[in-house]
């Protein structure tokens, strides 16, 4: 490769939300746009993190998609079918444009992609985010997909890596920015809320989803305050499109039990986490790679998490006292261990700024990765 070579790079995104593949690929694109590359990203609709992807470096472009879905109706199917070939024809035409010398799908569940590279001769980079627990028969046809239309699969965690043929894929983690996800940042949010700095805080973050453990949770709170009434515990986040009647849900059980402030979605994820004294993630399906659970460690936070996918992995060289595996949907299993790991007296902001980093190691970078690709 030349030093004049173009390294542009065209990512198919099959969503436009807030959810966590969208602020992964955000964390590429910006390391990626650092490491000298040109990045396009194709989406169905209009992003709400638009400004972050521009900022980013990233230029934005729409072409409606669909993503592979058990919950989509005959109709959906139909439409799928119907439309994929000008799908199709629009992506090839937008890549042959920019002149793109790699596809990246950002989604194992997104099949466009690898058709636009192969009518282009372009390599293709499929980013596996899933692990794929609905449908033996969609996981068995994405595996015969990937290991004939990708030149690498990327996989998030070693979790999702081994649903694949390891012969041509890579483990990546999407490693939060460690200046962004500090524990320097503490002492912001308690004071946006209202909450004192000596109160031992407790946190759970994410969409509400049914399979992200909010009920578990909420459940595991009368538990953890009987054995630890000093602890207040925050939960953000918010719902999952079609998933609003769930999410209101719990929001009038959390109303219901003392102790807990129901915050809804926010935008400083990073002050939220760096002033909390312990993290929960409660998850009753296998996470991927739990991006919110790397950004807490990255701010200093102890973490709760249960013990399926990719999140042991995520643990294994964190020490005992900062970090716990537990049993999913077990309620007294997670007050258990929050318990255990929120320390006793009195909080303060200077503690809670002092606290070191966990970050999670990363051999190889996405430039690197992509660069291969260029040369492959």
């Amino acid at each position: 490769m030349t030093a004049t070579r173009t390294k542009r790079i065209l990512s198919l995104h099959p969503v436009a939300e807030r959810g966590g593949s969208d602020f992964c690929l955000l964390r590429m694109v910006r390391s990626m746009a650092a490491a000298g590359w040109d990045c396009h990203i194709v989406m169905p609709g209009a992003s709400p993190l638009a400004t972050e992807f521009e900022a980013a470096g990233a230029t934005l472009h729409t072409v409606p998609m669909r993503r592979i879905t058990r919950s989509g109706s005959v109709w959906y199917w139909l439409g799928y079918l119907l439309l994929w070939p000008i799908a199709e024809i629009r992506l090839t035409r937008l890549a042959r444009r920019i002149d793109a010398q790699v596809i990246h799908t950002n989604s194992i569940h997104s099949w466009y992609g690898w058709a636009v590279a192969r009518w282009l001769r372009l390599p293709h980079v499929w980013h596996a985010r899933e692990i794929v627990v609905q449908s033996g028969a969609a996981l068995r046809l994405e595996r015969r997909l990937a290991a004939r239309f990708a030149w690498r699969v990327v996989a998030c965690s070693g979790a999702v890596a081994r649903q694949f043929d390891e012969a041509n894929v890579v483990v990546i983690h999407d490693i939060p920015d460690g200046t962004e996800f500090s524990p320097s940042r503490a002492g912001r949010f308690r004071r946006t809320v209202g909450i004192g700095d000596d109160v031992r805080l407790v946190g759970a973050a994410g969409r509400f989803d049914t399979w992200k453990g909010f009920d578990v949770v909420l459940a595991a709170i009368p538990v953890l305050r009987e054995a630890r009434p000093d602890v207040e515990v925050v939960v953000a986040g918010g719902a999952v499109p079609g998933k609003e009647d769930y999410a209101r849900d719990l929001e009038l059980r959390a109303e219901r039990i003392d102790g807990v402030h129901w915050l809804g979605l926010r935008t400083d994820m990073p002050e939220f986490l760096a002033d909390l004294d312990c993290f929960m993630l409660a998850s009753t399906e296998p996470e991927p790679f739990a991006s919110v659970l790397a950004e807490a460690l990255a701010s200093g936070v102890s973490v709760v998490a249960t013990d399926h996918g990719g999140s042991p992995e995520m643990l294994a060289d964190v020490p005992r006292g900062r970090g716990l595996l537990v049993q999913p949907r077990s309620a007294s299993a997670l007050a258990d261990a929050v318990a255990t790991l929120v320390p006793m007296g009195p909080s303060g902001v200077e503690e809670r700024q002092s606290r070191g980093q966990m970050l999670i190691s990363q051999p190889v970078t996405f430039d690197e990765l992509f660069c291969e690709a260029l040369d492959a």
